[in-house]
């Protein structure tokens, strides 16, 4: 739903905003007054083209900002395109330039049009702008029939079998194209995996050869340093051992006279035993250690070896060993791929025939909804003065099965008796094409999940009786749903929830336009008298306007929860600034 409006320096409007609550609000005035800008304005935050002839003259730059109900469908996208969540509203604003590309603000975040396309697809219906009216996008049709028809079971059905057949057509990709292709992606396996073996790794021996070549390298220097640590420990001269042994035959001494020195004498026959052992330890290593070249040179040929296997396949040694079990695998089921593919082949046709029976059920069941919903539009057209009109849902049936079934879905019209119905895209006039989607909506109320709907003069070539069914029509749809109503008819604009007059006045020898909301009552009643009358409201037209507004608040809908009124989405806007 939409919140709240903001528009400066676009054509005549120099600063407007406007709060819009739930229900029906009408937006009624003199013929140029603006009321269509504000429209061509909404069209802007919805990702519309614009150029620089919308700026007001005199102006370098024209921004438009509005304020969003935040819905499941907003919020998950805000998701999926990484942008702010800022709780219950989703503030957008789009900034206009004359000599350059223009911005875009989410939430504050700067995005690109494409993405504010992305965000708001599908949240607001604008009849008569074919770009933006989500209803003549025939790759929506199928959509919305299923939604009509409550499909979400078939659908579900289809869905599992299709996912199935996807995953069996996968692992027959996945053994190649034809036999050529296949014995030479085979030969290259066993070129990589014959590699592989001949140098036969072991998880971790890169490790173990780096510390051997380290310690081969640096035997004389690792000779020496064992030998003199062995010398210090219990060599000859005053060594570490001779010199504690001493401290703990004095200690035992002390020890005869004071029992308390024992830990002393304790700690230090524990090192002394811990001295002797390093010392034999020492000893065992220098023995030991010898420099040899030749295996000083096996190591380092095996290790370079090891590094340009690794190196190859951009992997680590253990990276390697996984490979060589993949090219196994890989190899293995390349060598028995006939059987397989036979294999395969028969679990294809099962498969298949389970999917084409689902899809073939799913079809009926839209072939049975596309009557009654052809019937509903045509009883609501058939309302709206064009009951001569022709419209239909047509599904047809192919033979290639897709994601969504085998079907074409699309919508057709014709306006005129006689003449053969065509795509609905192509056929709709902009008077039209508001009453053929109050029609759709009407149709579409309970499963359609568009929030706000605008109405640009859907009473066009409608008068009288008519009128006043295409008001009550427009009434009952704004009971599901939030309806923006451009109109020159006082029957429609009875039946409003709020009222907004776009009032031209000339201010500083500068024309600009107005948003002027009108209480209940004694405004209201004057402009729907003004509607009716022209310039002079005549005493008879005030009379017939309270008429108009008793009759059609004779039931009262119930008030919705949004909030009173008029609340001024001000300090929301403001924040996008």
């Amino acid at each position: 739903m939409l919140l709240g409006l903001r528009i400066s320096n676009v054509a005549v409007i120099e600063e407007v905003e406007v709060a819009f609550g739930a229900g029906l609000t009408v937006l009624t005035g003199e013929t140029g007054a603006g009321k269509s800008i504000l429209v061509d304005a909404l069209g802007l935050l919805l990702g519309g083209r614009a150029d620089a002839d919308v700026i007001r003259a005199g102006c370098e730059d024209a921004a438009v900002e509005g304020v969003f109900a935040r819905t499941p469908v907003l919020a998950l996208r805000l998701e999926e395109l990484g942008l702010p969540d800022l709780g219950d509203e989703v503030l957008v604003r789009r900034v206009l330039g004359r000599t350059g590309r223009g911005k875009v603000y989410v939430n504050g975040a700067l995005v690109t049009l494409g993405v504010l396309g992305k965000l708001t697809r599908g949240a607001v219906d604008i009849a008569g702008q074919h770009e933006h009216v989500s209803l003549f996008d025939p790759g929506l049709h199928r959509v919305l029939l299923d939604k009509y028809g409550h499909m979400e079971d078939a659908l579900a059905a289809y869905g599992r079998e299709w996912a199935n057949l996807r995953e069996v057509e996968s692992r027959m990709d996945a053994l190649g194209g034809d036999d050529a292709k296949v014995r030479e992606r085979a030969e290259f396996l066993r070129f990589q995996l014959d590699e592989i073996t001949r140098l036969d790794p072991e998880s971790g021996e890169d490790l173990k050869l780096d510390a051997e070549r380290r310690r081969l390298g640096s035997a004389q220097k690792l000779k020496r340093y064992g030998a003199e640590a062995e010398l210090l420990v219990a060599g000859d001269a005053p060594s570490a051992v001779e010199i504690v042994g001493r401290a703990l035959g004095l200690v035992h001494e002390g020890v005869k006279c004071d029992a308390s020195l024992a830990p002393v004498a304790q700690s230090l026959s524990t090192a002394l035993s811990e001295l002797e052992e390093a010392a034999r330890r020492l000893n065992r290593y220098v023995e030991g250690l010898e420099s040899d070249p030749g295996r000083l040179g096996e190591v380092e040929e095996r290790l370079d070896a090891l590094k340009r296997l690794c190196r190859k396949h951009g992997v680590t040694l253990d990276g390697v060993l996984q490979k060589r079990g993949e090219l196994e695998t890989e190899l293995g089921t390349l060598e028995n791929r006939r059987e397989i593919l036979e294999e395969l082949n028969q679990e294809k046709k099962r498969v298949e025939e389970r999917a084409r029976k689902a899809a073939l059920a799913l079809s009926k069941a839209r072939k049975a909804s596309a009557g009654a919903f052809s019937q509903q539009v045509r009883d609501g057209l058939g309302g709206l003065a064009m009951g001569k009109a022709a419209f239909e849902v047509r599904v047809t049936a192919g033979e290639t099965l897709r994601p969504d079934g085998l079907d074409e879905v699309e919508f057709f019209f014709s306006a005129n008796p006689g003449e053969p119905a065509r795509a609905l895209a192509k056929v709709a006039s902009g008077g039209e094409a508001s009453r053929l989607l109050l029609a759709l909506k009407r149709a579409l109320a309970d499963s359609d999940a568009c929030g706000c709907y605008v109405l640009d003069e859907a009473d066009a070539g409608v008068s009288g009786a008519i009128a006043d069914v295409v008001g009550r029509m427009i009434r009952e749809v704004s009971s599901h749903r939030q309806v923006l109503c451009i109109t020159h008819l006082p029957q429609v604009a009875a039946y409003a929830d709020a009222h907004l007059l776009i009032r031209k006045s000339v201010r500083g020898e500068r024309t600009v336009s107005q948003v002027l909301p009108l209480a209940a009552g004694a405004e209201r009643t004057q402009e729907l008298a003004r509607m009716m009358s022209g310039v002079e409201v005549t005493r008879e037209a005030l009379g017939a306007a309270e008429a108009l507004v008793r009759s059609a608040h004779r039931s009262p809908r119930a008030r919705r929860e949004s909030g009173p009124e008029g609340t001024s989405p001000r300090g929301r806007l403001r924040r996008t600034a």
